[in-house]
């Protein structure tokens, strides 16, 4: 072919090319197409930072109809894959490995598209690339610990629960107990031998606590005979009996009321003899003079006199709405100092008025507070000042002034993240270098109407700062049925009880339910023990010689462990306890009341009310009486009989030996719209408060729910009463004390 034709045909074919380069079917797919994932997201199931690989299968699609070279952006840690160069047409199956092994969030987003060669991209090209979004997420590996000194913990990944494995045997652990000598591990539990706890005393009970150690506790009372021999205990031997002082009286009644025959204690035995001319046959009482045998009569030189106030205060009618007072002071609460002063207060009702019955009496500066208490020289209250709630305060009784503030809110901020809303519940005098308060919380900050309570407690010393402050925690506590600590008692010792129960009632003031939880601290706040009591109604708590005795039960309990160690007949009420004798209170209407051996079941003594007389009220103290034998320790209360028109009311004492009166003293109290509500007993003189009525209904106010009494105005006596004093015995009324302080002496 001649170059001429060559040239004529390459135009030919050329034209040709032309004239059809809009002529191709738009069906029908060119060697080159796009490319594209499926799916185009791939997630990765969360997991823990093990290490392990995993790996998913995505597909990427080459439209085209050729095979193509591709080019990829690169990935990182912790995605990995081994990516192709080359795609068929049609699926290509491209592997994405993730392998966790830190915690955290990851995404990366990977790129393909055709490679031409030139080492660059070429727009086109870029248009017909694909993308894939690659997430994951890594969890954190949970921190465990383990739960014993002899164990280790970790997270297993593949069940993703915490396991415990233990430790070689033999391996040296803390026990956490102070109870455990030379501790070591074996099959995973830190094990030793018990601490021995032995101070080679028979008069104490040694007792080990694995927080506080050992601890050498007041056994209870050793018993006597109930007549002439008292039980003593010798540091050596433990229990014997001594004979009582010669010429105490003895017997069934211990009766002196004689001139012909008295039962007396001679070197141990109870004898009887024909007393002399000039002998006592009656002693002295607070309304009577001493009367003297003369032949066969017993001789008083002068009549008994009736008790009467030397002082009183009706709170209920102190108002005068000509001078701008609309209500009465919500005064329903004393203090009674050892020399008779009386200190008023009430439920946030108005201003303590320090030293009442004095003519140095004032008010408290800084307003209302929830309740106080004596502390040695030291009138201390709850929630005072009253706003914010949650701070004790210590004031002086002669100025009123503070002497200090203990504020939980600014001691321990970090319990408001556990209750915003914070005051006070109990107080209880530890020692005269420490004081418990009982702090009680709303969980959240909407406190209105919840059930829910959580509880702190703070110990603090004189100067009011901070010794010791925990969160009290227990099942029963979580319950929202209002769990409240009814009763607060300390020993000695200063170990601190607490006894708390659900509530029935939905507000102030509180009314206990069954089931009581009993906890205790040592004097500086350190946990000791605690046990809950099913069927146990709330209430007081009295202590003494290392047993409690709760107000709505029979059984006593021991104070190093809660657990029942004998009970009596009748329930215990607000019990006192002196070293010989367990008196349980009276109940108001009864006629009959019970003496038992100190620390036993034993019933020494029941005593008969004479003329017709019931008990006025269930109120009961102990008092120490001066008679020409010496000192006495006698149990006191309130009597009454005759009608509504002529009613007939007595103070009434008994001898906590033997159950013989001691005396009836007709009283005289210009108001009686309610029994005695409480009494204390002060060096010659008593001081009485009734008349509590709820402000509503004008009914007596309730004076065993908590706080007592609240929203009611009381009336107030100060009573002398010559020849009593303050008895120093163990628990000598409902609240360990005139001071209230809860303490046993």
């Amino acid at each position: 072919m001649t170059v001429s034709s060559r040239t004529l045909l390459c135009l030919s074919l050329l034209m040709a090319a032309l004239s059809c380069r809009d002529c191709r079917d738009p069906n029908i797919a060119g060697v080159t197409g796009a490319l594209r994932f499926e799916p185009t997201e791939l997630r990765f199931d969360a997991v823990y930072a093990d290490g392990v690989a995993r790996t998913r299968d995505v597909t990427l699609i080459n439209e085209g109809r050729a095979t193509v070279d591709v080019k990829w952006t690169s990935l990182a840690a912790p995605f990995a894959s081994e990516l192709p160069t080359r795609l068929v047409p049609g699926a290509n199956t491209v592997t994405i490995q993730f392998t966790p092994t830190a915690p955290g969030r990851f995404s990366q987003r990977l790129g393909v598209q055709f490679d031409d060669g030139s080492g660059s991209n070429r727009e086109e090209l870029n248009e017909q690339g694909a993308t894939l979004d690659i997430a994951a997420v890594v969890r954190e590996t949970p921190t465990c610990t383990a739960s014993s000194a002899c164990l280790t913990a970790r997270f297993d990944l593949l069940r993703e629960t915490c396991v415990e494995d233990p430790v070689e045997d033999g391996t040296t652990c803390d026990s956490d107990s102070l109870c455990l000598v030379n501790p070591r591990c074996e099959a995973g539990r830190c094990v030793g031998t018990a601490r021995t706890c032995e101070d080679n005393n028979k008069c104490t009970i040694d007792v080990c606590y694995p927080l506080t150690g050992c601890e050498f506790l007041p056994a209870p009372p050793c018993p006597g005979d109930g007549l002439c021999m008292g039980g003593t205990c010798d540091p050596q031997t433990g229990c014997n009996m001594t004979p009582r002082e010669d010429g105490a009286l003895c017997g069934t009644t211990g009766e002196s009321e004689s001139c012909t025959e008295v039962k007396v204690c001679i070197e141990g035995a109870c004898v009887v003899r024909d007393p002399p001319d000039g002998y006592v046959c009656a002693e002295a009482s607070p309304c009577s003079v001493e009367g003297r045998c003369v032949g066969d009569v017993c001789v008083k030189a002068t009549p008994p006199t009736t008790l009467q106030p030397r002082w009183s205060y009706d709170a209920r009618f102190d108002f005068d709405p000509d001078a701008g007072t609309f209500y009465p002071p919500g005064l329903h609460d004393f203090v009674l100092e050892p020399g008779g002063e009386m200190s008023l207060s009430g439920f946030f009702g108005a201003p303590s008025n320090l030293r009442a019955n004095t003519p140095a009496a004032k008010p408290t500066p800084m307003g209302t507070s929830r309740r106080c208490i004596l502390w040695g020289n030291r009138y201390v209250c709850a929630d005072y000042p009253s706003f914010p709630n949650g701070q004790v305060s210590g004031i002086d009784l002669a100025t009123g002034d503070t002497l200090w503030t203990f504020n939980m809110r600014t001691a321990r901020p970090d319990f408001l993240a556990i209750a915003p809303v914070m005051f006070l519940a109990r107080l209880v005098v530890q020692g005269s270098d420490r004081l418990a308060a009982v702090f009680e919380g709303y969980p959240t900050d909407d406190n209105q109407g919840t059930q829910c309570r959580r509880y702190f407690i703070a110990v603090i010393d004189a100067q009011g700062n901070l010794v010791q402050a925990q969160h009290i925690t227990d099942p029963l506590l979580d319950q929202c049925n209002h769990p409240h600590p009814y009763g607060v008692a300390a020993d000695a010792l200063g170990n601190l009880f607490v006894a708390f129960s659900p509530t029935l009632s939905p507000q102030a003031p509180l009314v206990p339910d069954d089931t009581t939880l009993i906890m205790s601290w040592s004097r500086d706040g350190v946990f000791r023990w605690k046990r809950t009591n099913t069927g146990m109604r709330g209430g007081e708590l009295a202590v003494a010689r290392g047993l409690l005795y709760a107000e709505y039960t029979s059984s006593v309990v021991e104070a190093t462990s809660g657990i029942p160690v004998f009970s009596i007949p009748t329930e215990l009420g607000r019990a006192v306890t002196s070293n010989s004798r367990l008196i349980p209170a009276p109940m108001e209407f009864g006629t009959t009341l019970s003496g038992y051996e100190a620390g036993q079941s034993t019933l020494r003594w029941t005593r008969q009310l004479p003329d017709q007389w019931t008990f006025w009220s269930d109120q009961l103290r102990l008092a120490r009486w001066q008679t020409s034998k010496g000192q006495r320790t006698i149990a006191l209360t309130w009597l009454q009989r005759g009608s509504l028109v002529a009613p007939e009311f007595a103070l009434y004492g008994v001898d906590v030996q033997d159950g013989s009166e001691a005396f009836v003293c007709k009283t005289y109290l210009p108001v009686i719209r309610t029994p005695p509500q409480l009494f204390e007993v002060a060096n010659g003189s008593l001081g009485v408060m009734n008349g509590a009525m709820d402000f509503d209904d004008a009914s007596p106010a309730c004076n065993k729910c908590d706080p007592p009494l609240a929203g009611s105005s009381g009336s107030f006596f100060s009573i002398s009463t010559p020849t009593l004093s303050v008895a120093d015995e163990p628990w000598v009324g409902t609240f360990g004390g005139a001071g209230h302080d809860h303490r046993e002496n």
